[in-house]
């Protein structure tokens, strides 16, 4: 079996759940094994993974504090615990899969893991983790191999290594609706634009951006509508939907000093590729959506929020002429004013619209959940426990 440790909520957003359930419905689709079964710590993410048909099995321990959750696990795993589900087949030591999904963790932990399962994890930052699968899908991923790899080759003491390495764009698990080819058309004019934050929205960086577009008369002249979308961890949903209410039929009134930008608050998005698509640019966080508007070819903006997005930003600001803003925590108006010049650019010139398509198109082919998931099958078919295959590093 397959287990996915990911938590999400408002403090660390939804990041690491979703791309979970790509990998997860990827997995269920090769359907070599019982469908995967998620472990949370909470319930804060639990309605999200049953609603895409997935089990849950809740810790109740705290998200920060994995340490503390290694009892339980050693119980799921050796078929002793509590948590055992109607529908479940019993778990048999050695004959399982986690993976993990979190920031929290340590190498401790996952020495400990691996003494009563095999262990795979989402990596991000370059940490080499003591685990028999190690993924970091970020296009910025194969600079990171020197670090994830033993620098003495002679050395027994590869426990402080990860078995196999899967890095580059090419195992970036894309949410299903962008697995498939879109069919983008630059347009003459830009009329959408969306704003997104992700999951939360720690800084309201969203009204930030919003008002500092609505203040520059290139903008405003345009007609542009803005589509800001609301995260189900966004503190400020009820704050944003109060500020821009009175705009969202602007362009109904025939007031001459009315403001020429319309703006809509979504929230609840269930089909973010269509509204995506109907797009003419994106201002994105860099965390995963910028791969899955990359799937699409929706011209770009990005900015980020901490440590773990900045390398995708800066990645994508060294591989394409994608405008990288900045760090919004450090300086939120520089980053505003950053997104407001570059937006102009967009509107101003098509010829580089037409170019960040063609360079965000040949990032991503969108198969990359199933590369992921067909990894970890083979890991839990794997009938020598013990063996100690080379590194297997793959990239771009």
């Amino acid at each position: 079996m397959l287990y996915i440790r990911a938590d999400g909520n408002a403090e660390i957003g939804m990041g690491h759940v979703m791309r979970c359930l790509s990998v997860a419905e990827a997995a269920a689709e090769l359907d070599r094994m019982h469908p995967p079964v998620f472990i949370t710590a909470d319930e804060g993410c639990c309605s999200m993974i049953q609603d895409r048909g997935f089990q849950v099995i809740v810790l109740d321990t705290d998200y920060r504090d994995m340490m503390c959750e290694l009892s339980q696990l050693e119980m799921l795993f050796s078929g002793t615990g509590t948590h055992q589900h109607p529908g479940l087949p019993a778990a048999k030591e050695g004959e399982n899969v986690l993976l993990v999904d979190s920031y929290q963790v340590s190498c401790e932990y996952y020495l400990a893991l691996r003494k009563f399962v095999k262990a795979a994890c989402f990596e991000d930052m370059g940490e080499a983790y003591t685990v028999d699968l190690l993924i970091n899908y970020n296009i910025y991923a194969p600079d990171l191999i020197k670090k994830y790899k033993n620098p003495d080759s002679e050395s027994r003491e590869m426990d402080r290594y990860p078995r196999q390495l899967l890095l580059g764009a090419q195992y970036m698990p894309l949410r299903k609706a962008f697995q498939k080819s879109a069919g983008y058309t630059v347009s003459n004019k830009v009329t959408d634009v969306i704003i997104t934050t992700g999951g939360s929205d720690p800084y309201f960086a969203t009204a930030a951006f919003a008002d500092a577009l609505i203040s520059d008369r290139t903008i405003a002249e345009q007609g542009i509508h803005l589509h800001l979308i609301s995260g189900p961890f966004n503190r400020f949903a009820d704050e944003l939907k109060r500020k821009y209410q009175n705009q969202c039929s602007s362009r109904n009134t025939s007031s001459s000093n009315a403001p020429m930008v319309t703006i809509t608050v979504h929230e609840n998005v269930k089909d973010m590729r269509s509204l995506l698509l109907q797009s003419d640019v994106v201002i994105s966080a860099a965390g995963s959506t910028i791969y899955e508007v990359s799937s699409l070819g929706v011209p770009m903006i990005v900015f980020y929020f901490a440590e773990n997005q900045r390398q995708g930003a800066e990645a994508l600001e060294k591989l394409t002429d994608i405008v990288n803003a900045g760090c919004f925590a450090k300086n939120g108006e520089a980053v505003a004013d950053k997104v407001r010049e570059a937006l102009k650019q967009c509107i101003n010139d098509k010829s580089y619209r037409e170019l960040l398509n063609r360079q965000e198109t040949g990032l991503i082919d969108g198969r990359g959940a199933r590369r992921v998931a067909e990894y970890l099958i083979h890991l839990a078919e794997e009938t020598c426990r013990d063996e100690r295959s080379g590194y297997h590093a793959c990239s771009v």
